[in-house]
């Protein structure tokens, strides 16, 4: 993973297939500008000889709405300090 500016890069792909083509991808995750909203980006190049063509998909979360899932659905640690007399 790689940090640049306020995203976290999670993948970066690139395939070379052959000679004449390249495939990219970056997956990418970000908070929004008011820092209210998880932002997961998808972009995808695709370069050959005919075409070049690329595509971003994004996927927006409110950080209210996912630490909300989290809590009613991720999996609970508990940690307790033991209870040990003093002297």
């Amino acid at each position: 993973m790689v940090s640049e500016g306020n995203s976290l890069t999670l993948q970066q792909r690139v395939i070379k297939d052959d000679p004449d083509t390249l495939h990219c991808r970056e997956i990418t995750l970000r908070l929004s500008e008011d820092c209210r909203h998880l932002v997961l980006s998808r972009y995808t190049e695709h370069y050959g000889p005919a075409l070049v063509r690329w595509i971003e998909r994004s996927h927006t979360v409110s950080v209210t709405d996912l630490f909300r899932w989290l809590v009613a659905n991720g999996e609970t640690d508990v940690m307790t300090a033991g209870s040990e007399q003093l002297p």
